[in-house]
């Protein structure tokens, strides 16, 4: 059995462990296609607007853009998806609107329980890439609680750079040995591990949707391998 009695926190991953942006954003793409009468895959759309804005984050991390945060970044990338779908015509202002999109995106089934049972033993905080408000707006949208939200976009530095998951563990006043990262995305794991971080690894079935699932079986380098989020509340809480 693996020995969590060192660990204090956990430090979780939210766009596409907890939320799911994926159907979200394609839902409302889909709608406002069908109200212009036009012909769209959108999750095609919704995909080239999630790994297009990650593409644009390592041209961040590099020095290569200014220092921008996910609402800006996901801002700049619809321009360029709009430019790939011109069947599909939004004014900027309307483009700003659905921009808030990201705001509102639903969580997975399972994950609030899982998050307010870990709770009762552990500090149950947020690590992400996504923006302050994105995280603050998501949570409230689902009635999530957590003990602490941090967003990369404060620290110089965005995961997977060792130094976001370092300062999560600092700004708690712990080791980064006593933090534990929970995702369920293999390469945030491994790039927590390189830190210092124990690791649980979620899989998330359709994240990306239908048939667009990465290799989803477990690690055993991870701390923890879950099934699901109740499996991940078991092993955790035992």
């Amino acid at each position: 059995m693996t020995d969590l009695s060192t660990v204090q926190a956990l430090a979780w991953d939210v766009g596409g462990t907890i939320f799911d942006w994926h159907h979200t954003i394609r839902d409302e793409v889909s709608a406002i296609a069908e109200a212009q009468g036009v012909e769209l895959d959108a999750a095609q759309f919704t995909n080239m607007w999630r790994f297009t804005m990650f593409q644009r984050l390592q041209l961040v991390r590099r020095g290569d853009l200014p220092w921008l945060n996910a609402d800006q970044l996901h801002r700049r990338v619809l321009d360029e998806v709009m430019d790939k779908h011109p069947q599909l015509q939004l004014s900027p202002g309307e483009r700003d609107e659905l921009n808030q999109v990201w705001h509102r995106m639903d969580a997975w089934p399972g994950s609030a329980e899982c998050l307010e049972s870990l709770r009762s033993r552990y500090r149950v905080t947020v690590l992400t890439v996504m923006s302050w408000a994105i995280a603050v707006d998501c949570s409230k949208h689902n009635g999530i609680s957590w003990d602490g939200i941090l967003s990369c976009e404060f620290l110089g530095h965005y995961k997977p750079e060792p130094e976001a998951y370092q300062a999560s563990a600092r700004l708690l006043g712990l080791d980064i040995s006593e933090v534990m990262m929970c995702a369920a995305h293999k390469g945030d794991l491994q790039a927590a591990a390189r830190a210092g971080m124990p690791t649980a690894y979620v899989p998330v079935v359709g994240e990306r949707g239908a048939g667009n699932d990465p290799d989803l079986t477990p690690d055993p380098a991870f701390t923890i391998n879950a099934t699901d989020f109740a499996d991940l509340s078991r092993q955790l809480l035992a």
